[in-house]
């Protein structure tokens, strides 16, 4: 979806709200009126550092072909890559096969699978006969799912 042109043009758009809405609301008082935004004078964070979130921007990192379904499979390397650095993200260095870490899950969920048989665990949608809706996350009979 989109491309260089789209991102630019998104971020044009972005860079103009993040200018534009903070002097809005400071012009109107808002951040005066609203008390629970001094969030470091509460109990819960008087004893916490008060340093903002550093954001590093980086270049070059690995991306995924707009095409492709590997959506999860990146949230899935993110989420590695973040707990293994213990929260220091960088990966410019790191080149991210696909079809490899997709073999790679595939194989960890068999093994899962396999393991879960091996036990004779059942899970709750087969006590239940229920499974999670993939559209809002309610449950549904097997049937009509």
């Amino acid at each position: 979806m989109g491309g260089y042109l789209h991102t630019r043009n998104v971020e044009k758009a972005v860079d103009k709200l993040a200018t534009i809405i903070p002097l809005f609301l400071a012009s109107t008082g808002f951040y005066g009126k609203r008390l629970d935004l001094y969030f470091n004078k509460l109990p819960a964070y008087v004893d916490k550092p008060q340093s903002k979130l550093k954001v590093v921007f980086i270049k070059n990192v690995s991306q995924q072909d707009p095409s492709s379904n590997d959506y999860g499979l990146y949230a899935c390397l993110f989420a590695k890559y973040i707990y293994i650095s213990n929260g220091v993200f960088y990966m410019g260095l790191i080149d991210i096969d696909a079809k490899y870490h997709r073999k790679r899950y595939a194989t960890i969920m068999w093994q899962y699978g396999r393991s879960k048989n091996a036990d004779g665990t059942i899970g709750k949608s087969e006590v239940t006969g229920m499974v999670a809706s993939k559209f809002d996350g309610s449950d549904k009979e097997k049937e009509h799912a």
